[in-house]
């Protein structure tokens, strides 16, 4: 047989070398040689079948005695191990061949063993050991004319100098690899994508990243091309790190997904990349919880894999996580253990990095001489090093701690020293963060219009990076950007532009709500992804699970009932916890998977558009809270006007939480219990504290009035506005009072559908079998039809719309993490995210159930509850429970309500009749039994009736 043969052979089955035997020396030299090209083909594919092939080279060797087949398997072997992460072995495999080529005199087979071991040296802290080594290797392979391991050497020694902070250096070697390269023809090829990955890795390092990402691109055009999926997950995770530093977080954890997807299997020094860039964009977007659990367990997995580099570079994120958590010791001790690991790897750039975060820490903490010690040293430090991010970073730092000493002149300096270098290398963070300063420095020195413009450019820089978040990665990355709106409403108010004040108070919160509902293919799940229909069935599958474990922790068996199997009430919160953490990674996969990237820009409505849209009896009233104070806007048709409150935000959060407890012991109680008319007195009283503080500076501006329409901002949000007493009677009862997320929703005009009422009924096990009886009394009204108990399910709601939605079910408000906020239905739990699934553009969705109006409200002011679901869904107006409600009071609200709206009322004046009906009926009835439920979204009658109306 020839050599061809052979290896076609062995390539099919590696133990047909046993019935071969020992091979001839021709056969022999050529056999080893292909199976070592075809091992090193398969690093960016599959390095298991490296090692299979390394072992089989070994063996060749072992069955002909000769010792240089021998160590070219040993080094094959360490190749792959490398690539599989056991840096341990394959650091002794390395070590191992070298020793036996020495053995033999073969320089040439020593210094190749010394260009693995470079891919090795900085996890293993043994960096010096192998440069020295590849300065040796490199003579050699000149004086061999070796140009394929001469690239291969350069490129690993640039690898080194990269992940010490030396990206200058690296460039160099970079160029050379890719010139050899070039000149090797077809046989450099293979390295062409590893080159360009590591351009962009120091282009990266130096700031330049619009050159890094062409690179990248470059590099996984190449890996898609050869089908290098090691390669490609590793290009993956560079160009998600990119996208992190550009703020494009939705791009960056979509490509981190990516990336985790191809390496988890094969290459888990790849996959423990990609879930360390995943922490980062949790930092990024103040999700430090999450980035702190990440944390620990990313650094446990470097350590299993003896990464010490990369471990250490994991604990400078979770001491971040933890400084952002306000654990500033446990920071600082974190920062300690990872200098220690990169003083003995001489990691300067990474020492510098650890000093600038203490300085962050430090200046938090009031500790300005260590601060600006601490800045002033890594400024220079990466000024010198060319490293301009990090420089940027250190400027900026020197810019607060000199506005901190009141230092004005050089905080600008170093701000706009700052800004220059972020503009220039695309970093919104940076950009918003030296904006900001630069607009509160422009603020102390009396300079308002120069101000304005910096408030207002920190504003846009966020704007244009919240555009591309989904909906679960917005709310925490605003969480912390109100600063630049609060000071340019608070400068558009001391200059008396109150138009400028009202626009900015609406700009966020209607650039988001409107956002949605122009693009709301965002929020769709893929049906067409075969991964997003794989996480879909899991989540069935979890929702299922998840719903058992609810019903065993809460429900009582009946007699009737199968045995249960024994578990306890922890079990069972611990295995509902595990779901939901799941649960919730699941929702965020299938957002970040749904639509596209073109989210089409929306410009929030004007003022005088507003105005037009309000009837000459229409009030609307804006709030707005600055922390301390509170503001309220008056808009009417024709005039603006805005009215400072006497009220603290402390004194409203403190008569808010009376009320919330008073209403809580009401429900208890019941409504004729000895204790009813005390508690009942004592709600009157903290509702007329709240209209003195809230409502009286308003005076004139109420008189004449039919409808209020109140926009609540930040703590307001819990206010329930129609139950404001003014000591002779409930703002309901002179007004129809309607609620909006965003004053921009009065200039929009909810959907016109076809008569009729689609009805949901579930009884809850039979807990609430007056849900059945409202069911009853809204078809009876407007016809449609009714899905009661097990047809009230989930994919009732894919149906197409009609004039009124309405659910009667149990409901449950989550506190602790408002998004997991159910109906329940007879399939189980009825989310916010599925509400997002569906075409909800009813004129009108009422959820009568307990807690359906309540919410958290989160960056941009923006409610976490299911009423955002609604709207967002398409809903023209809602009816919502702000609390428990009782069963028998609420029959009688609906059949008042909808008889009204039945009768051609509208919305607001059908609520207005319902409340004001009960509360005729019984006038000292506590408000608990007959105020929940509010009105949010258009207040006008339903634009069709059914036939006999």
């Amino acid at each position: 047989m020839n050599a061809d043969a052979i290896l076609d052979r062995l390539l099919q089955n590696a133990a047909a070398l046993d019935e071969l035997g020992p091979l001839a020396d021709a056969i022999a030299d050529v056999v080893v040689q292909r199976l070592k090209q075809e091992a090193d083909r398969h690093w960016a594919i599959n390095p298991h079948r490296s090692l299979e092939l390394a072992d089989l080279i070994e063996r060749i060797g072992a069955t002909r005695g000769d010792v240089g087949q021998q160590a070219l398997g040993v080094m094959a072997r360490g190749d792959a191990l490398k690539l599989l992460g056991h840096n341990q072995e394959a650091w002794a495999a390395l070590e191992q061949a070298g020793a036996m080529f020495r053995t033999i005199g073969d320089d040439l087979g020593w210094a190749r063993t010394r260009i693995g071991r470079l891919g090795l040296c900085v996890d293993l802290n043994r960096i010096a050991e192998a440069l020295e080594d590849a300065a040796a290797a490199r003579a050699i392979f000149a004086a061999y004319q070796d140009h394929d391991k001469l690239l291969r050497l350069d490129y690993n020694t640039a690898f080194v100098l990269c992940h010490l902070g030396d990206p200058q250096r690296a460039l160099p070697l970079i160029q050379a690899a890719l010139d050899t390269a070039t000149r090797l023809g077809a046989a450099g090829e293979q390295y062409l994508s590893w080159l360009y990955t590591i351009q962009g890795f120091a282009y990266d390092g130096l700031g330049q990243l619009r050159a890094a990402t062409d690179a990248y691109l470059r590099a996984r055009a190449i890996c898609e091309q050869r089908g290098e999926w090691n390669a490609a997950a590793r290009v993956e995770h560079n160009l998600a790190y990119l996208a992190i530093a550009q703020g494009h977080y939705r791009a960056a954890l979509r490509g981190l997904q990516r990336s985790y997807d191809l390496a988890a299997a094969e290459f888990p020094h790849i996959a423990a990349h990609a879930r360390r860039d995943m922490l980062e964009c949790y930092l990024a977007l103040n999700r430090y919880a999450e980035a702190r659990d990440l944390a620990q367990q990313v650094y446990e997995q470097w350590c299993a894999l003896d990464a010490q580099y990369e471990a250490a570079v994991t604990l400078v994120l979770l001491a971040t996580a933890e400084a952002e958590l306000g654990h500033d010791e446990a920071a600082r001790a974190t920062l300690d253990r990872a200098e220690a690991i990169f003083a003995q790897l001489g990691a300067s750039a990474w020492i510098m990095t650890v000093r600038l975060r203490r300085g962050r820490i430090a200046l938090r903490q009031r500790d300005l001489a260590t601060a600006e010690h601490e800045a002033a040293t890594t400024a220079a430090w990466f000024a010198q090093a060319g490293q301009r991010v990090p420089q940027a970073t250190a400027m900026l730092l020197l810019g607060q701690i000199a506005h901190a000493r009141s230092d004005l002149t050089r905080a600008a300096d170093c701000a706009r020293a700052a800004l220059r270098i972020a503009q220039q290398s695309h970093m919104p963070a940076l950009r918003y963060a030296a904006h900001l300063l630069l607009g509160h420095i422009a603020a102390a020195q009396h300079q308002p219009g120069r101000a304005e413009r910096r408030y207002r450019a920190a504003v846009a820089t966020i704007e244009r990076v919240q555009r591309g978040l989904t909906l679960t990665l917005r709310p925490s990355f605003l969480e912390d950007k109100h600063e630049p709106l609060h000071a340019l409403i608070t400068l558009y108010l001391r200059q008396g532009r109150l138009v400028r004040a009202f626009e900015t108070l609406e700009r966020t919160r209607a650039l988001t709500l409107l956002g949605y509902l122009a693009n709301r293919e965002h929020l769709l799940w893929s049906a067409d992804d075969p991964d997003s229909r794989l996480l879909i069935a899991e989540l069935e599958q979890l929702r299922s699970e998840h719903h058992w474990f609810l019903r065993l922790l809460h429900e009582t068996p009946g007699a009737d009932d199968e045995v249960r199997p024994t578990i306890t009430p922890d079990q069972a919160r611990h295995e509902l916890a595990l779901r939901e953490r799941r649960l919730r990674a699941i929702t965020e996969q299938l957002y970040l998977r749904a639509g596209d990237d073109g989210f089409t820009r929306v410009e929030p409505i004007a003022l005088s558009r507003i105005q037009a849209a309000l009837d000459d009896d229409t009030l609307l009233i804006a709030f707005y809270t600055d922390r301390e104070r509170i503001w309220a806007f008056s808009l009417d048709r024709t005039t603006l006007l805005v009215h400072p409150l006497a009220a603290s935000v402390t004194d409203v959060n403190r008569l808010l939480s009376q009320f919330q407890t008073n209403v809580a012991a009401t429900l208890r109680e019941g409504p004729h219990t000895p204790l009813a008319g005390g508690l009942h007195m004592v709600a009157q009283r903290l509702l007329q504290r709240l209209y003195g503080m809230l409502l009286a500076g308003l005076g004139e501006r109420l008189q004449g009035r039919r409808r209020l329409l109140g926009v609540p901002f930040g703590p307001l949000h819990y206010l329930p506005l129609h139950l404001l007493h003014n000591g002779s009677g409930y703002l309901i009862e002179q007004y129809e009072v309607v609620m909006l997320p965003s004053a921009a929703l009065a200039a929009r005009q909810g959907p016109a559908r076809p008569p009729g009422a689609r009805v949901l009924a579930h009884s809850w096990n039979n807990h609430l079998p007056q849900t059945l009886q409202e069911a009853g009394i809204v078809v009876r009204l407007f016809g449609g039809e009714i899905l009661a108990e097990e047809a009230a399910r989930r994919a009732a709601l894919s149906a197409p719309p009609r004039q009124i939605l309405h659910i009667a079910a149990h409901g449950q408000y989550r506190l602790d993490q408002p998004e997991l906020s159910y109906i329940q239905l007879d399939d189980g739990q009825l989310y916010t995210d599925d509400l997002l699934q569906c075409d909800l553009s009813y004129e009108l969705v009422t959820l009568s159930a307990c807690e359906t109006g309540r919410a958290r409200i989160a960056g941009g002011d923006e409610p976490i509850g299911l009423g955002r679901g609604l709207l967002y869904a398409g809903a023209g107006a809602l009816l919502l429970s702000l609390w428990r409600v009782a069963d028998e009071s609420t029959i009688r609200l609906m059949e008042c309500f909808y008889r009204a709206l039945h009768d051609g009322a509208s919305k607001a004046a059908a609520i207005r009749a319902a409340q004001c009906a009960l509360i005729a009926a019984q006038p000292h009835l506590h408000p608990a039994f007959w105020g929940a439920f509010q009105l949010i979204g258009d207040a006008r009658p339903l634009q069709s009736m059914p036939p006999d109306a």
